[in-house]
Parts: C-alpha cells; sequence; structure tokens
C-alpha cells in the first residue's frame, strides 16, 4: 500500500478512520507503521486476517495505522500483503454503538492480546509447544491449501486464562525450529460465545 493510501470501504470506514485520528494524541508517539484491530464490542475469539485475498479490499490507512475491522465472524480478507513492522506495536480498540447509531472506540483490555512486537506475537513462550498467535501459508483454515490464493494470520484476543485454555498446540519439524503447518492444529475463527 502506498503510504498515505486509501481505498474507501465505506462510511464505516470512514468513521473509524475518524476516531482513529480523535484517538491520536493517545498514542503519541506512535511513529512506525503498525495495525489497528477494531472489533465488535466484547469480542472474545481467534481471528483469522487473510492477506493477498485477489478482490478483497485494502485496509484502510492513517497515522501510520493499518486499519482491520473485524466482525463476529472473526474473518477479515484484505488484497494487501502481510507486512511485519519490527519494533512498532498494534493497537487493539472494541467498537461501541450508541442507541443513536454512533460508533465510538474503546481500548481492548492490554492482558487480551500480546503486542511485544508486530506481525506475529504470542504471549507464550518460543519452543513452549504452544501458541496465540502464528502464520501459515495458506488462505484456507483447518485443511490443507485448495489453492486459494492467499496466506493466513492467525490469533487470539481475549482473557489470559482463556488464551492459556484455547493456544493451540506449536510442532517442529524434527530436529529444527522451523515449525510445521498442521491444517488441523488451525483454530476456528468468530466469537466465543461461551467461554
Amino acid at each position: 500500500m502506498r503510504p498515505g493510501g486509501h481505498i474507501s470501504g465505506g462510511f464505516g470506514s470512514a468513521l473509524a478512520a475518524f476516531l482513529l485520528l480523535i484517538l491520536a494524541p493517545m498514542g503519541s508517539g506512535r511513529k512506525l507503521p503498525h495495525y489497528a484491530f477494531i472489533l465488535p464490542d466484547g469480542y472474545v475469539g481467534w481471528i483469522q486476517i487473510v492477506f493477498a485475498s485477489p478482490n478483497s479490499p485494502e485496509p484502510v490507512e492513517t497515522h501510520n495505522r493499518i486499519i482491520l475491522r473485524i466482525d463476529d465472524s472473526g474473518v477479515l480478507k484484505v488484497s494487501m500483503r502481510h507486512a511485519y513492522f519490527v519494533g512498532s506495536h498494534d493497537e487493539f480498540f472494541y467498537r461501541k454503538v450508541d442507541a443513536f447509531g454512533r460508533e465510538a472506540l474503546a481500548p481492548v483490555p492490554a492482558d487480551y492480546f500480546c503486542a511485544k512486537n508486530s506481525g506475529i506475537d504470542s504471549c507464550f513462550e518460543p519452543g513452549g509447544g504452544k501458541s496465540d498467535a502464528f502464520d501459515v501459508g495458506r488462505a484456507t483454515a483447518g485443511r490443507l491449501s485448495d489453492g486459494t490464493p492467499g496466506n493466513s494470520w492467525f490469533l487470539f484476543v481475549g482473557p489470559s486464562v482463556t488464551r492459556e485454555k484455547l493456544a493451540r498446540p506449536v510442532h517442529f519439524y524434527p530436529g529444527t525450529k522451523k515449525q510445521m503447518d498442521i491444517p488441523e492444529d488451525d483454530p476456528t475463527p468468530g466469537r466465543i460465545r461461551n467461554e
């Protein structure tokens, strides 16, 4: 995406961009590009971002924030390629809608996500056997690639107790620290109805 590039995502995307402009002072000093996740109010569950998905929209970018608006399905497809922004920190917001249909953003509790580095954070130690954030070189979830273009980033948002319970196993190629892609271990994206 070009710096300052923008492809219209409708009124909701424009409103989100405007609200993030208002929140800019809260993130003062944030110079590096990073992702800003906007989730339905109270969302707890796995998210799947499918990058490089043909005919999908480009996310809105404003003030070095690449805005990823997630709905209750937990799946978002975007045409941009997945980028890692070393040294930056992602942001997570809940969107709340009042009785008049006005949207406001509230920060997701800090212990609901891991933001050590942008792009692929897990709250668990490397090599610890489980993960709550990982990427795979396929667009499909739970099965081998069927040829659908794209790659996926899975991450969990929710309380640490729930994250611990739902973390996915990590498998390594024998004698290496390279992770194996085991589609059967993929999480199911979407809001968790009952924790």
